[in-house]
């Protein structure tokens, strides 16, 4: 019996833990006392917009495969202009590790600026691939696609 208690209260634990990490933003991540020195590190060098921390809007968490790690791909963007500005992060919190990717689209000029955020030579292809795929829709439409054993 108190295997079997001890047992479903691993399950519903785990199981709010997973349900935590699938509701978190970028802006939590940027704000949260156990996030944002990574986030800070991240970013380093790289002038963002207020919305990042603030607030943009999200879309739900996705989780993706690199190499031995699990990585949560959290995407926002500029609220009621979603097509002018776009960040996707990758986050890893057993490594403590994250890396990111800002867009910026110039309509006028038919042009778009990306700012790759601490993506290190271990992750350099995977990664940007990975990143690339959250902000253009991509790892929505095909979320098998892109995990990298």
């Amino acid at each position: 019996m108190l295997k079997k208690t001890l047992a479903v209260a691993l399950f519903l634990a785990t199981g709010s833990a997973m349900a935590a990490e699938s509701d978190l933003t970028v802006s939590q991540l940027a704000t949260s006392q156990s996030t944002k020195a990574e986030f800070s590190k991240m970013v380093e060098g790289h002038t963002l917009p207020a919305w990042v921390t603030k607030g943009g809007t999200s879309t739900g968490t996705k989780e993706v495969q690199l190499g031995d790690n699990r990585y949560l791909v959290l995407e926002s963007c500029k609220p009621h202009d979603c097509g002018s500005e776009r960040i996707a992060v990758l986050y890893s919190p057993k490594l403590k590790r994250m890396m990111g990717l800002y867009s910026s689209v110039d309509e006028a000029k038919a042009s778009e600026q990306l700012a790759w955020l601490n993506v290190g030579d271990a992750e350099s292809i995977d990664g940007k691939t990975v990143l690339y795929a959250a902000l253009t829709g991509s790892l929505e439409n095909h979320p098998d696609a892109f995990n990298f054993k």
